[in-house]
């Protein structure tokens, strides 16, 4: 058995207002704290409704399901791509970006419901912020055991890197995008 990532996407919208003034739709100036107070982290992945939810209730399995799993991240088992992400299954004693933080407070309302399955095996839930992945010296070098040799992190994990950063890219700011992720 080994241990894999169940890996969601966020992203924060912001709640504008606007009204009509002389036959033209205008934005209703708010201020930088209004803006951040009526935020919301939404799902950015899409969604089905999982039979399983109405068929076995005594499951208590979530409502929703992912239509495509695979659609930020590959799905990949790469060891050191979780350790760097969380300290997880961290071998090779890799620089990561955090420990793991547990689930966000405000978390979107579809991704709660499946966070909070009965799922005994899920453990070191997290979460990061695309500023943070994006802030992470990928260029770092290792001395791995295992081949005894020098490698860098940048090609043990160059699918994320060259896939998955650039599809959260263009959700929006680098503030703005946040990735929720766990293992099992």
């Amino acid at each position: 058995m080994g241990t894999d990532i169940w890996f969601y996407v966020e992203k924060k919208h912001y709640r504008r207002e606007y009204q009509w003034i002389n036959g033209t739709l205008v934005e209703i100036p708010k201020s930088e704290k209004e803006l951040k107070d009526t935020a919301r982290w939404v799902s950015e992945d899409h969604w089905k409704v999982n039979p399983n939810y109405h068929l076995y209730p005594e499951e208590r399995a979530a409502q929703l399901i992912q239509i495509n799993p695979y659609q930020f991240y590959s799905g990949v088992r790469n060891y050191d791509l979780f350790g760097i992400l969380s300290n997880t299954r961290n071998d090779r004693n890799l620089k990561f970006i955090a420990a793991p933080r547990g689930l966000p407070a405000d978390l979107s309302p579809e991704l709660l419901q499946v966070a909070l399955e009965s799922k005994d095996d899920f453990y070191d839930h997290s979460w990061l912020l695309l500023e943070e992945l994006m802030q992470f010296n990928w260029d770092e070098r290792f001395y791995c055991d295992t081949f005894m040799e020098y490698r860098q992190v940048k090609q043990i994990c160059s699918d994320f890197i060259d896939e998955t950063i650039p599809k959260l890219a263009v959700l929006g700011e680098p503030q703005d995008v946040r990735v929720i992720f766990w293992f099992g």
